[in-house]
């Protein structure tokens, strides 16, 4: 291989001859293409990367610092509506401690910083003033800090103190809270924000505290709800959901199986027994006896002599019957019985969630049930539910027309959908059978040009050098003119119309230069078409 020059320039050359026109094209634009990626990612890697240095200002600090900066000729940007300043990154922590060192931003509120020292005339009721107004400062900038919160603002009531308690005004205080876009504050952020404050300011309890967001929504609102006794947790409200939902899929399977998908609707609605019971019953056996005593007692007398009739003399001295001798027995018999009662004693504790009165209610399709069936499905239902009448449940069952439209456009959107599906597999079928039908055709085609041009290079294989050459040159170029006419397709109209006047200026020229053997190859070309 010659490595000169002009042997380098004369390859170049004839490989670029021997390439056709899309090949061309793609060899010129795929080194320009990589070349402008590489610029481009150059240009985008040499960009400065910015990082935001101050957020969340307010109209006037952020025109002061931008003002600032473009004295210090510092390119910056605006994000967040001029909210946030961003500055490049490389520079970012010279240019805050610049900006700090000129007092910007610039403090508009007061905070415990006002208090380090006395100002002159200044008065108890002036320093309490300040007093306030920098914990009102200091509370909205850890508000601040907080997940959601963007922007916050309190507002604190301290009343004079009283000589009697009863005269004693409570300390109040008000939040403003704008919260993030898509944010809502939980029950227990909420209560957290009002011990937050009844710890800041002395005398201030949680309940004196009103919390509000900028949509003007009472936040605060939620504290005096939880404590609600008839308010459930939210474990006790997860419990009567899931009792709920269980006995509604147990009663709309069964309905969805028998009368079809979409032709009942249940709701359930249960209201549980949180009380925890303890119940100790005591109970003792049929027929005891605490205690039996009986006592038996005899006597038996002897004989008796009277010693005269008693009475009074004459004179009324009293008289005495004589002495006789007597005879007695006396018998005592006493027997105690005790007996061991026998004695049950129960303990029973009830645990809080048992179900203490169930609602059923039931829609069916007045076109799909009949009043008998509604009768059998009120008796199933209730059975498959567990209402107990007693226990005070009840259970109602209608037949109403169900509203269709909905479940009519479902169904229309559901068949245009598998239409066009079936469209598009069409398509694609057809697209697949096109091409292949456009392959055949150029592969046929092909392979016919290939077979006459052998054939005529077998006829005129006797032939001078020249003549051979010339027909080989006559395909060559009428080959070339129908791929560039098959390219010229894809391109502009100007474009083809080019192709063609070159193609047929080059025929033209060697038909001219050449009239022998182009008469001669005519002649063949004619004689194979016959």
């Amino acid at each position: 291989m010659d490595f000169s020059w002009a042997g380098i320039k004369q390859t170049v050359k004839t490989y670029w001859d021997k390439l056709s026109s899309p090949q061309k094209i793609i060899t010129v634009l795929a080194p320009l293409l990589v070349a402008g990626a590489l610029i481009y990612l150059i240009i985008w890697a040499g960009r400065p990367q910015y990082v935001p240095i101050f957020t969340k200002l307010n109209d006037v600090d952020a025109g002061a610092i931008t003002a600032k900066l473009q004295d210090m000729k510092v390119d910056y940007k605006l994000a967040d509506n001029g909210a946030t300043i961003m500055v490049p990154q490389q520079s970012s922590a010279e240019i805050r401690l610049e900006l700090a060192s000129a007092g910007l931003p610039e403090e508009s509120k007061f905070s415990f910083d006002n208090l380090d020292t006395m100002r002159l005339g200044e008065t108890d009721s002036d320093r309490k003033l300040r007093y306030v107004l920098g914990l009102q400062n200091e509370l909205e900038n850890t508000l601040k800090t907080l997940s959601g919160v963007e922007d916050a603002r309190v507002h604190i009531v301290m009343p004079e103190p009283s000589l009697f308690v009863e005269s004693q005004k409570s300390a109040t205080a008000a939040v403003t809270l704008k919260l993030a876009p898509n944010t809502t504050l939980s029950e227990d952020q909420v209560r957290a924000i009002a011990n937050l404050l009844a710890g800041s300011v002395e005398g201030l309890q949680s309940e004196n505290v009103t919390i509000v967001d900028t949509s003007g929504n009472v936040v605060s609102d939620l504290l005096k709800e939880s404590k609600d006794p008839e308010k459930l947790t939210v474990t006790q409200y997860q419990l009567k959901q899931a009792v709920e939902e269980d006995t509604r899929k147990s009663v709309q399977s069964m309905l969805d199986r028998v009368l079809g998908t979409g032709k009942a609707v249940v709701r359930i609605n249960a209201v549980l027994d949180f009380d925890q019971k303890k119940i100790v019953k005591q109970t003792n056996g049929p027929g005891a006896v605490v205690s039996d005593q009986s006592t038996n007692e005899s006597t038996t007398n002897g004989t008796n002599v009277a010693g005269g009739t008693p009475g009074l003399p004459s004179n009324g001295a009293p008289t005495y019957p004589a002495d006789s001798n007597v005879n007695s027995t006396s018998t005592k018999n006493t027997s105690t019985k005790n007996y061991q009662v026998d004695t049950t004693q129960e303990e029973q504790v009830v645990s809080p969630g048992s179900v203490k009165r169930l609602s059923v209610s039931v829609m069916a399709d007045a076109d799909a049930v009949t009043q008998d069936q509604l009768d059998q499905i009120k008796a199933i239902v209730a059975s498959a539910a567990g209402v107990d009448a007693a226990r005070g449940d009840e259970i109602q069952v209608a037949a109403i027309p169900f509203n269709k439209t909905d479940l009519q456009q479902e169904v229309a959107a559901m068949e245009n959908a598998k239409k066009q599906q079936l469209y598009m597999i069409y398509a694609g079928i057809g697209a697949a059978v096109l091409a292949g039908l456009v392959f055949l055709i150029v592969f046929l085609r092909r392979r016919s040009k290939k077979a006459k041009a052998e054939k005529m290079l077998e006829l005129e294989g006797s032939e001078p050098v020249s003549v051979s050459d010339a027909e080989l040159l006559m395909a060559q170029k009428l080959a070339e003119e129908e791929a560039k006419m098959n390219l010229a397709q894809k391109n502009a109209k100007s474009v083809e119309e080019i192709e063609r006047q070159q193609i047929k200026e080059a025929v033209e020229l060697y038909a001219r230069n050449n009239p022998d053997e182009a008469a001669r190859l005519m002649k063949t070309w004619l004689s194979e078409e016959r």
